[in-house]
């Protein structure tokens, strides 16, 4: 485990709990060390509560989300990807539940969309190929492989059981494309639909390059219809700032995947 990625990943993202709660237990110490600090502590805890009023507004958090999109856009017709028989969903979140011999995996919003997005494409494709892929995340509360889950669901709106195939040894991007890649070129599969979320396409499509893989994209919705940030608006909403904590969280993969000379950026 690279702890201080994981340390950046916890607690240094904007938007999510633990940043506000480090940023909150930084301002309140400046506050009461000395005088000489305590403009420092107010000040941090300003802009603290005016970063967060920000990211909260569904229009701020849609802006976000615009500057991280490539301009993929879903295939409509099969003749805009002749000859695919291959369409690869990549994970994007579940959380594992287990008590007393019991277990139920409940997908993230973004696999949802996503799972959706590939029923959508296999229909389009004529008994195309499926391949979903997930490993499991104990740190996130993910003990089950994504891909499980991601296979239940997919059965459930219409793609049959013997038409998917499962990679769930992946943790994050960069082992989705290198273990792809491998998968993949093993079967013989040299061109595939990539399916994923709009702002995470970008990465993905990169890592894949990277992997030496030439994938398709087809983004699935960002939001499911109704999202308070799809109507956009200026009152702030906590869904506003959950995506505009997944946008950020975006930004600083891509970044460190460019730093790690994981990928190329254009």
């Amino acid at each position: 485990m690279d702890l201080p990625v994981e340390f950046l990943k916890a607690y240094l993202i904007p938007g999510s709990e633990s940043f506000l709660l480090l940023g909150l237990v930084i301002g309140v110490v400046l506050l009461y060390i000395s005088p000489a600090t305590r403009k420092w502590g107010g000040g941090v805890l300003a802009g603290l509560a005016a970063l967060y009023l920000l990211m909260s507004v569904p229009t701020v958090a849609g802006a976000f989300e615009r500057a991280l999109i490539d301009g993929s856009q879903p295939i409509r017709k099969a003749s805009e990807a002749a000859g695919v028989e291959t369409i690869v969903v990549l994970s994007g979140g579940s959380v594992t539940y287990r008590a007393r011999g019991g277990e139920i995996n409940e997908l993230s919003d973004s696999t949802s969309l996503r799972v959706l997005e590939a029923a959508r494409l296999y229909k389009l494709f004529a008994d195309a190929q499926v391949v979903a892929s997930g490993g499991a995340e104990e740190v996130v509360g993910t003990l089950t492989p994504e891909s499980v889950p991601m296979l239940e669901e997919l059965v459930a709106v219409g793609v049959p059981a013997d038409r998917i195939r499962l990679e769930s040894h992946s943790g994050s991007t960069h082992e989705q494309a290198e273990n792809l890649a491998r998968l993949l070129k093993a079967r013989g599969v040299e061109r595939f639909v990539l399916v994923t979320s709009p702002i995470h396409m970008r990465r993905a499509i990169a890592s894949m390059r990277a992997a030496g893989l030439d994938p398709i994209p087809s983004p699935s919705a960002q939001h499911s219809e109704g999202h308070i940030v799809t109507r956009g608006g200026f009152l702030p909403h906590p869904a506003a700032l959950d995506a505009s904590h997944a946008a950020m969280r975006e930004s600083l993969a891509l970044a460190y995947y460019w730093i790690q000379g994981w990928i190329d950026l254009p």
